[in-house]
């Protein structure tokens, strides 16, 4: 039968402690990763919408299509503005903002466009 007065040493007080620690720092070590993937799909989101931006900006350009505009490209939406500046006679600056289905701005662009 077990000795019911034995006595744990020290030694075993001291040992848990340092498992828990190793733990937690494991933990914090699994967090920060989660972390990291998490952060990266906001940058796959946001290099998405730059592509958006950058192939709307040719398309306008190319079809020198100088109205504003709205349109819709998967889960995205791009607004298109032009605003005349005013003391030129062929300047235009473009504006295109890239929305998600919740109408957050994921990205912004300003240029300015020589109408011949």
């Amino acid at each position: 039968m077990a000795q019911l007065g034995l006595k744990l040493k020290a030694a075993t007080l001291i040992e848990s402690l340092i498992a828990m620690v190793i733990i937690v720092v494991c933990m914090g070590v699994g967090i920060m990763i989660y972390s990291n993937v998490l952060d990266s799909d906001k940058q796959r989101m946001r290099l998405k919408s730059y592509l958006l931006l950058d192939k709307e900006s040719e398309k306008t350009k190319v079809k020198k299509s100088y109205l504003d505009d709205e349109m819709r490209s998967g889960d995205y939406t791009v607004k298109k503005i032009l605003t005349k500046i005013p003391e030129t006679e062929n300047l235009y600056e473009l504006a295109l903002t890239v929305l998600n289905q919740e109408g957050n701005i994921i990205g912004k662009r300003k240029e300015l466009i020589i109408s011949e």
